[in-house]
């Protein structure tokens, strides 16, 4: 018994040491925001919480830390009090959202996400030094800004025709347009080029499972080709599954992407329907094949041109998966094509983001369903009615016409 417990002994040993060493670097730390919010990262954030959260929590530290000075001229920490908390807010929801939209505020969640970050962050220091700051801890009461109702943005079923209509011709739109290229390919007898970094038919499969599956922007980029499963799963992992191939695609008529990781470390499994498997047979016949080539271990299911080099991943850690940001611009830029061709202003969809078809999804799968709430639960991936109402409910447009003949 006692050699037993002898490891945990000298187990709490070492952490009321580590313990007494942090106070007295905590003793020891300057009274200014950039020393407190550095030791607040690393001791409780960084390696705890996932990167993107990280992230965030660094960034809503430091926007308030640079209105803090802004305000006063010095980051004198123990200053800090609840009227500057309740103007940072205000001040957020007044500035502009620094191009995360184009000439737009934050908005109330998002105002209501930074002051969780600092709230974590001021309540830590004051559980660490309760005497620091000079009237408490100035988060301590600060409501959070109310939440606007939630109205959602979907394509009605004539722009859904019309995107559709867009997406099959995607390749003719992203050719070279250039009047010296175009005659020099005629003299060769061959069609215009398309351009390098163009990937049109990855770009509407893309679109085509944002469409029919309803999935999120990251959860797809982060799908993998072996979790591409032509008909029913099979029950044993370890049992053997039919070939994914352009042709098994494009005479399948059961298609799943299996364990789709979701918000809440959830999990579900999405059928695709016939457009998508079109796409991504198409995808995986004609692009997917030389870009894979420049990557080791391609396992990502969509990836980026292999042309194209990434300023921000030069160890090829991702071996080619796109960014989510990649699925923003060429769904926006998809909008814009539409767009360009259409002449009444009910067929206009910009600007298009992958939310929208996610919000598109939802209300269509819910016309098929009768809004049969676990089917759109477990599709959707969410547990949470407020948020399946956001994606079931129709445009104030689509709802309009409800009672158009009544």
């Amino acid at each position: 018994m006692h050699a037993q417990d002898r490891p945990i002994q000298l187990d709490q040993v070492v952490a009321q040491k580590n313990k007494y060493a942090i106070q007295e670097q905590m003793a020891a730390l300057p009274d200014v925001f950039s020393a407190w919010i550095e030791c607040y990262l690393t001791l409780v954030v960084r390696g705890v919480r996932s990167r993107d959260i990280e992230q965030k929590i660094e960034l809503h530290l430091a926007r308030f830390a640079d209105f803090f000075q802004e305000r006063y001229g010095h980051e004198r920490l123990s200053l800090c009090l609840k009227r500057d908390v309740l103007e940072w807010m205000n001040a957020l929801e007044a500035e502009e959202a620094g191009g995360e939209e184009d000439s737009s505020a934050f908005a109330p969640a998002t105002v209501n996400n930074h002051l969780a970050s600092l709230s974590g962050f001021t309540s830590w220091v004051h559980a660490q030094r309760p005497d620091l700051f000079a009237m408490g801890n100035p988060t301590a009461g600060v409501k959070e800004r109310p939440l606007p109702a939630l109205v959602p943005r979907t394509l009605s079923a004539a722009q859904v025709t019309s995107l559709k209509s867009t997406l099959d011709r995607l390749p003719s739109l992203v050719q070279c347009k250039g009047r010296r290229h175009i005659k020099r390919q005629r003299k060769r007898e061959l069609p215009p080029a398309q351009h390098a970094h163009a990937r049109p038919y990855r770009d509407r499969a893309i679109a085509e499972m944002l469409l029919g599956t309803g999935v999120r922007r990251e959860e797809l980029t982060n799908v993998n080709l072996d979790q591409v499963v032509i008909g029913n799963a099979p029950k044993d992992d370890q049992a053997p599954r039919e070939p994914v191939t352009p042709e098994g695609l494009r005479k399948a008529r059961k298609v799943q992407l299996m364990n789709v990781r979701g918000k809440g470390k959830t999990q579900r499994n999405l059928w695709l329907p016939a457009d998508a498997r079109m796409a991504l047979a198409d995808y995986l016949e004609i692009e997917r094949p030389g870009d894979a080539f420049h990557f080791a271990e391609p396992r990502a299911l969509f990836l980026r041109a292999g042309n194209v080099h990434a300023a921000n991943d030069p160890g090829e850690s991702r071996n080619g998966r796109l960014a989510r940001n990649s699925i923003n611009y060429l769904v926006h830029k998809i909008g814009v094509w539409h767009d360009a061709e259409q002449s009444e202003a009910e067929r206009k969809i910009s600007p298009l983001h992958p939310h929208m078809l996610r919000h598109t999804f939802g209300f269509r799968l819910a016309q098929a369903t009768g809004a049969d709430e676990y089917e759109l639960q477990r599709r959707l991936g969410h547990q949470s009615k407020r948020y399946i109402q956001v994606y079931t409910n129709p445009t104030e447009e689509i709802a309009a016409g409800y009672v158009e003949q009544f």
